[in-house]
């Protein structure tokens, strides 16, 4: 009796599309969100490593002076240069691997037809792609909500910056080459950046 309970509760895994079932323990990772936020924390205080690289980027925008930096325009400054490179030059070098993953180059007259064809570095590309686009919602979301509330808050503009240098220069990067525990880290450390500023907004921190 105990065997073909277990036979159908295998096929009614099967059935619900669940091949390994032991993948589910991979939820047990969630946490890891909330326990790097005081590392975010720490590497995002006032006159930090961080704040220098957030600063170096900022100026990269035209316009954008040193005295810019603390007048409020920090946080638009980092969502531009975030909207460009997740929207705009990702964009087109996703686009270049999927020409370099098909034979007659890219099909623009179906740009997605042939996406779940990709392999190895042509589907890296378009992968990074996608996920700095899956995360730019919270950003714009954190990003928002700071500018309203604090937008000279130097930590809640380091944590934003962090988000932008672990997204930009550490995540995409490592999904190119094919560096899995690097990626993992920077995208878990970013969001944890995150949801960070959030908390911090809304408890006043």
């Amino acid at each position: 009796m105990s065997e073909d309970k277990e036979r159908e509760a295998k096929r009614v895994v099967v059935e619900n599309g669940i091949i390994n079932p032991g993948g589910a323990a991979l939820v047990g990772f969630a946490p890891m969100y909330l326990a790097l936020i005081p590392l975010t924390s720490y590497l995002t205080k006032p006159n930090s490593t961080v704040q220098k690289l957030s600063e170096t980027l900022i100026k990269l925008v035209p316009g954008i002076g040193v005295s810019s930096i603390s007048s409020g325009r920090a946080i638009p400054a980092l969502s531009a240069i975030y909207l460009f490179w997740t929207f705009g030059a990702s964009g087109a070098v996703s686009a270049a691997g999927q020409a370099m993953g098909r034979e007659d180059g890219l099909d623009n007259n179906h740009p997605r037809k042939h996406i779940h064809k990709l392999e190895g570095l042509p589907l890296r590309i378009r992968s990074a792609h996608y996920a700095l686009m899956e995360n730019f919602s919270g950003f714009a979301l954190a990003a928002a909500l700071a500018q309203v509330i604090a937008p000279t808050d130097s930590q809640v503009v380091n944590l934003l910056g962090f988000h932008v240098v672990a997204k930009l220069l550490v995540h995409y990067p490592a999904y190119l080459v094919d560096v899995a525990p690097l990626r993992t880290l920077a995208h878990v450390s970013a969001t944890s950046a995150l949801i960070n500023v959030c908390w911090r907004l809304a408890t006043g921190a």
